[in-house]
């Protein structure tokens, strides 16, 4: 498998484990799997293209957003972590 072939894989699987938290899959259920696959792609991601993180980061802030809103600190903190744990992988966002 090349590793386009092997991007393309992970990018559905993260896309997959979106899909299943915004159908009710607890956060904490997916994140080792989502971190593991996003770690994969990072490396494989040719140099030139981390713009495509960007709707990732924002659909992470959008469910800390609203994990604090529904759940309050507790619930939100997993999000939390996680940001900062992509933005450790990524880099910062783009300005």
């Amino acid at each position: 498998m090349t590793s386009m072939d092997r991007l393309k894989v992970l990018f559905e699987e993260i896309g997959g484990y979106q899909l299943a938290i915004e159908r009710g899959m607890p956060f904490t259920a997916a994140r080792p799997e989502m971190y593991n696959r996003l770690l994969e792609a990072a490396i494989l991601l040719p140099p030139g293209n981390g713009h495509i993180w960007n709707d990732y980061r924002l659909w992470v802030m959008q469910g800390w957003a609203g994990a604090l809103q529904n759940g309050g600190d507790a619930e939100a903190e997993p999000w939390r972590e996680f940001l900062g744990e992509i933005t450790e992988i990524l880099g910062p966002a783009p300005d």
